[in-house]
């Protein structure tokens, strides 16, 4: 069967999964057990930093362990898929990666918000997007595997490898997960601000008019600075509505990275059949 889901890690790597998990149940079940009398005598003692107007299900404490598990598991994901696009990459001659990349960008924009969420609703809400967004990379890698004739034993091999390089940069949970920093959407936005530079310059050397393509990836740099002033005031409903204007942008701006390269094959093919 294709797809990513069924990817293990690496034993190194399950073991970390397993002592956060562990650790998220270990938070849970302490609130259950405690005792009333026990709890007064342990919060004179070490005070448990709550809030009387904030509900059970959003304390910090119970959040933290959680967004920690999501970031381990996103950037896990993130790994796996680089580790197909790198494949289908090279089975295509590069021409059946643009949909995952796309699907990839819609993955960590979700991800690398969570560090700004404090509610359960808003991170549950998250966690069903990332969840969708791996179906939907899932189904596109079959579809491409498929056209591409691949070989799901050759990809797995790519994506282990992948994984095995991400998770050899996770030290400890607290400092080499970048996914679970506050700043990790802003590191994500540069990234792909990056990434854009590059394909820009690739195109404008091979003779291609970039103006309109640049024109809209500017438009994507501007939003640098309200992305910053949702994450600065932490609104969430403010960082969504920057996501969506960006989302909605870079889709314009592969569109119109997609016509470049149509235009440029069919004046490939022109050029090869003048030449007979």
């Amino acid at each position: 069967m294709y797809g990513i889901a069924w990817i293990d890690p690496c034993p190194g790597s399950r073991a970390l999964h397993s002592a956060v998990a562990l650790a998220i149940l270990g938070i849970f079940l302490a609130a259950l057990v405690i005792s009333p009398a026990h709890a007064r005598v342990t919060d004179e003692i070490t005070p448990i930093p709550t809030s009387k107007d904030l509900p059970a299900q959003d304390n910090p404490e119970l959040i933290g362990p959680i967004k920690t598990h999501v970031a381990y598991v996103g950037q896990t994901q993130d790994a796996r898929m680089e580790g197909v696009i790198s494949y289908i990459d090279v089975i295509s001659n590069g021409s059946g990666s643009e949909n995952l990349r796309e699907i990839q960008a819609d993955y960590l924009a979700v991800a690398a918000s969570i560090p700004l969420m404090h509610t359960a609703d808003d991170i549950t809400e998250a966690r069903a997007e990332l969840q969708r967004q791996s179906r939907l990379f899932s189904d596109e890698t079959k579809a491409q595997l498929v056209m591409f004739n691949g070989s799901s034993s050759a990809m797995r091999d790519v994506i282990a490898e992948s994984v095995r390089t991400a998770d050899s940069s996770i030290t400890d949970l607290n400092d080499s997960l970048w996914l679970a920093q506050d700043t990790a959407r802003l590191v994500v936005f540069k990234r792909e601000s990056r990434e854009r530079a590059v394909l820009l310059h690739v195109l404008n050397a091979q003779g291609v008019d970039i103006s309109r393509a640049q024109n809209i990836s500017d438009q994507i740099d501007s939003c640098k600075a309200d992305l910053q002033n949702a994450m600065n005031s932490n609104s969430v409903a403010a960082l969504k509505s920057v996501n969506g204007n960006v989302r909605l942008l870079t889709r314009e701006f592969r569109s119109t990275i997609s016509q470049y390269r149509f235009a440029m094959q069919v004046e490939a093919k022109r050029t090869a059949i003048l030449s007979m």
